[in-house]
């Protein structure tokens, strides 16, 4: 049976065997800091040889809500990676897995597969406070209740422990990805006068935050080249780099660092594109190159079609997470680069995500369709308009590929992660049959509309975190109720089936070669020569 091939979480999956796949210049965002976004400020130290980065951080943030705040909370998503069982079930390491890497490295012990986020101090307006860290979550009580339009001021210090592995958060060899590894300010309701203490979920995303200003003091070994949300400034002394990271206007803040990275860069209007690759194999700058390039090509095309990209950089960063890529503000985490790789599904869907989480954001907690329907659906628009309608990542291979499926996928598309069932419903819901609902609107009102209905929806919720109701508001806005209603049953309701997309059988069989195709070299890439490994130290 045919399935949907070319799923992620929150990127694409080269291959799963459970599921069975095949594997306009911008608008700056603004760098004054504004008063309405909580600010960072951190500084931290890299030891690469404890695999440890020490921290200071210092939120600044406004009480914006009607009543006075007594406690604040922080996610502390490090902490996910303390147990096997609370880690991502799409890069979390199986027992298999944990011996083979012990067997390849006798250093290696069980203990070492696991970090955390250690809370050292806490800090309230200059005064040392109480805290608690339970449950992934810093719960900080202040000195006293801070009154509507307070000025808040926290400083925390914080060591995190990297755990060795392909994790999103890792070190494996020389290289280290830190994402979602400080303290992240939580998201207050005030209608339950609650914060939000979701904990990092095991399948879809843990997305949820303001969009923040960041600057950031990084003090790495003098080797190391780093890559990081934002823009970076350095400068060298003895046997230490110091970088100034400064990232306005995004909702979270990562870096990876390794004394293997080089970069290439190219210009793309007044976006400077960074193509960051491990230079440990002859193959991998030819590789960082077609990723460049790819995406060169695809960001214009997303701001013609969704809006103005509004940061000045976007970095492209080669790691050694495996099953996964991810998408974080103005950077995106890649696997290893094989000598074969072509025209990367994964590269362009993670840039997507750009528009669909980085600048409108969601809470993928309840939301999910929100940001990974819509950013899988513009990758097979962009395959389809740049490589041909019959594209083998474009809109009718997606419906081609899932068209066996469709019919049995009778629940709502969009509804709270853990509503789904476990892993492979959300993502048959989310990466399948959630743009099959934007390939039908697109095909409802035409191309022109559609892409009024995106760019709306751009201006509307740029820079906050949107909800579907504000989506089906920039529908009604270009097509009008009865589109708009149409849409609301798509997406919130059951029994969606759209069965008036079916292809011709002309289409299928030209799409039923070119996937065939596909499948070939995949199986080509994976039986590629693999990179040579640097020194475990």
């Amino acid at each position: 049976m045919k399935t949907w091939f070319k799923l992620s979480v929150a990127g694409i999956l080269a291959a799963s065997t459970a599921f069975g796949f095949l594997y306009t210049a911008p608008v700056q965002a603004k760098d004054h800091r504004s008063n309405q976004r909580p600010q960072y400020d951190i500084k931290a130290q890299v030891k690469p040889k404890a695999h440890t980065v020490k921290a200071r951080e210092t939120v600044t943030f406004t009480n914006k809500y009607p009543h006075s705040l007594r406690e604040v909370a922080f996610h502390l998503y490090p902490d996910s990676y303390n147990r096997l069982k609370t880690m991502s079930d799409f890069t979390r390491p199986t027992p298999e897995m944990i011996q083979k890497e012990m067997k390849k490295n006798p250093g290696l012990k069980k203990k070492d597969f696991l970090g955390d986020i250690h809370i050292r101090k806490v800090k309230a307006q200059g005064k040392k406070v109480r805290f608690s860290q339970k449950n992934q979550v810093l719960k900080v009580q202040l000195p006293k209740a801070a009154k509507p339009k307070e000025q808040i001021q926290l400083r925390i210090d914080f060591t995190v422990k990297l755990p060795y592995g392909n994790q999103r958060l890792n070190y494996y060899k020389d290289n280290l990805s830190l994402t979602k590894w400080y303290p992240v300010l939580a998201m207050y309701d005030p209608k339950t006068r609650s914060w939000d203490e979701t904990p990092y979920t095991r399948i879809g995303e843990s997305d949820y935050s303001d969009f923040s200003d960041y600057r950031m003091k990084l003090r790495v070994p003098k080797n190391f080249t780093v890559a990081a949300t934002g823009t970076e400034k350095e400068t060298t002394r003895g046997n230490e780099k110091t970088i100034r990271i400064h990232a306005p206007n995004v909702r979270e803040f990562v870096f990876f660092a390794s004394p293997h990275y080089k970069k290439i860069t190219k210009k793309v209007g007044r976006v400077t594109i960074n193509s960051v690759y491990e230079d440990t194999a002859k193959y991998k700058k030819a590789q960082a190159r077609k990723a460049l390039n790819e995406v060169a090509k695809a960001l214009p095309f997303f701001e013609k079609k969704v809006g103005p990209y509004a940061y000045p950089e976007f970095d492209i960063v080669e790691t050694g997470i495996q099953g996964v890529a991810m998408e974080y503000p103005t950077i995106i985490q890649m696997g290893k680069y094989h000598p074969q790789s072509g025209p990367n599904h994964a590269l362009v869907h993670e840039l997507a995500h750009q528009w669909f989480y980085g600048m409108i954001g969601n809470n993928p907690a309840v939301n999910p369709a929100l940001d990974e329907s819509f950013t899988e659906f513009v990758t097979t628009y962009y395959f389809s308009k740049q490589y041909g309608k019959y594209s083998a990542d474009g809109m009718k291979a997606h419906l081609f590929v899932g068209e066996d499926q469709l019919p049995e996928l009778t629940g709502a598309i969009n509804r709270p992660v853990n509503h789904y069932g476990g892993a492979m419903p959300y993502m048959q819901y989310i990466y399948g049959k959630g743009p099959v609902a934007l390939i039908d609107l697109y095909e409802k009102v035409g191309e022109a509309k559609f892409d009024r209905i995106m760019r709306t929806h751009y201006q509307l919720n740029k820079f906050k975190n949107a909800t579907f109701p504000d989506f089906f508001e920039a529908v009604k806005q270009v097509a009008g109720k009865k589109v708009r209603d149409y849409m609301v049953k798509a997406f919130t309701k059951p029994g969606y089936n759209p069965d008036h997309l079916k292809l011709t059988a002309k289409e299928k069989k030209i799409l039923g070669d070119k996937i065939k195709l596909i499948e070939l070299d995949s199986e080509d890439q994976h039986q590629a020569p693999q990179e040579p490994s640097p020194t475990t130290k």
